[in-house]
């Protein structure tokens, strides 16, 4: 993709690397890499972005490499404590096997990012503006202060230097679990992954920061803070059909090439659309009439 000035000089292009992880989305996962080659490979800034996999399912659904450039398998304990230690496993392969990699970009497989010129874009914000990550608020409709209702784990991108020198991660989501889940019990609320990663990312402002009072820790933090409004809200409320609100997830953002559906169907239909090349994982999603195989294991 040509640059036009829109993005980073060619000469100094950033190194980019990519966590994605996955538990049995396994067609979502290997289509996701093939877009990540095929697609995002188009574009001068992404066409050496190296992979890092992160997988918890069964070993043979995932037996060996497909395109990613490291595997890593990682145990799963549970939902959010499992995603948890994929994302942690993966930025610790990177940082110790590529540590040159200036910028990590961290997906779930079945979040699929087709517009490589919007990671682009993104990138060259948080290098003109200092900032540290690229995120969206993981709530609804006027709701979208990130410290408050947490920070998109689906898709991210973070610069990995800071992140490393500064330790954001772990996360520590098992130890905050632990620690506070009978407050959270008795309050009837769940502890949320995204809003614990929020919490650490400010604790790294704080580290990285000459901060001289506590009031001003969180504006700092906020400056830090690339915002993909374009996304927000994640979740919409529906009231018709109910008779109390109803919370439920926005799977597509045409806009920005984003499709995050968890069943194929609808997937699928949003693909066809794009009208792009990508390997057999995907050719073959593309075509199919049946769509019961998808992300059943089967190799």
């Amino acid at each position: 993709m040509p640059n036009n000035n829109h993005g980073p000089e060619k000469n100094n292009l950033p190194k980019i690397g990519v966590i994605l992880y996955t538990y049995d989305r396994i067609d979502d996962a290997r289509i996701n890499m093939e877009i990540i080659r095929h697609v995002w490979g188009k574009c001068d800034l992404l066409k050496d972005v190296v992979i890092t996999h992160a997988f918890n399912g069964k070993k043979e659904w995932w037996p060996e490499k497909y395109l990613e450039d490291e595997l890593v398998y990682a145990d799963n304990p549970g939902h959010f404590t499992g995603a948890e230690i994929l994302i942690n496993e993966g930025i610790k392969t990177l940082a110790n096997k590529r540590p040159e990699i200036d910028y990590v970009i961290i997906l779930a497989a079945d979040t699929w990012l087709v517009l490589p010129e919007y990671i682009e874009r993104n990138i060259t914000i948080m290098q003109k503006e200092n900032k540290y990550i690229t995120t969206c608020a993981w709530g609804k409709k006027n709701d979208s202060d990130v410290f408050k209702t947490g920070m998109a784990l689906d898709f991210n991108i973070l610069d990995a230097k800071w992140a490393n020198k500064n330790n954001l991660f772990p996360i520590h989501y098992g130890d905050f679990l632990n620690k506070y889940s009978e407050i959270f019990s008795y309050k009837n609320e769940l502890i949320y992954l995204e809003r614990v990663f929020a919490l650490r990312f400010k604790q790294a402002i704080i580290r990285s920061t000459n901060i001289p009072s506590e009031n001003l820790i969180d504006e700092k933090a906020r400056k830090r803070v690339n915002q993909i409004i374009e996304r927000e809200p994640v979740n919409i409320e529906y009231k018709k059909w109910f008779k109390e609100p109803h919370l439920e997830r926005r799977m597509y953002w045409k806009k920005i090439g984003l499709l995050t559906h968890h069943e194929p169907a609808p997937k699928q239909k949003a693909l066809k659309e794009r009208n792009l090349n990508l390997g057999k994982y995907g050719q073959r999603f593309l075509i199919a009439k049946d769509l019961d195989y998808y992300n059943k294991g089967n190799l």
